[in-house]
């Protein structure tokens, strides 16, 4: 498997090789603020609701690598939007990554239970960092 990572702190695309999951470090700074490594497990959540409606969630999972990932969805009703990102503790903003097209399965699923179920995740095409 091949894959076509960049580091959300230097801004360097790097491609890994291999089966396992990718290594969870940017081959040019370091960091260790890249793309999940593997699949995400969500370990935690944290819902908040107003009178009004308007509503957040916290994701927080961890990929194959043990780093954290915590991910914030501003909602109103049944639509909401993904508005932050950690990736290891560090915030990256989630319109520079075309690879956050989507949300990774399970954390979708954790904010559905939430009733929230039209999540927009608006990218910026051809970007970067």
């Amino acid at each position: 498997m091949t894959l076509t990572l960049q580091c959300y702190r230097c801004g360097a695309e790097y491609t890994y090789l291999g089966e396992r999951p990718h290594p969870a470090q940017c081959t040019a700074c370091g960091s260790s603020c890249v793309p999940p490594a593997g699949s995400l497990t969500v370990v935690n959540s944290v819902h908040w609701e107003s009178a009004n409606g308007l509503a957040k969630v916290w994701v927080h999972s961890v990929d194959e690598r043990d780093r954290p990932f915590e991910f914030e969805v501003a909602a109103h009703g049944r639509r909401g939007k993904l508005v932050a990102i950690k990736v290891d503790g560090v915030s990256i903003n989630p319109q520079i990554d075309e690879t956050l097209e989507t949300l990774p399965p399970a954390v979708r699923a954790e904010i559905e239970i939430r009733g929230i179920t039209d999540i927009e995740i608006a990218t910026i095409k051809n970007s970067k960092v």
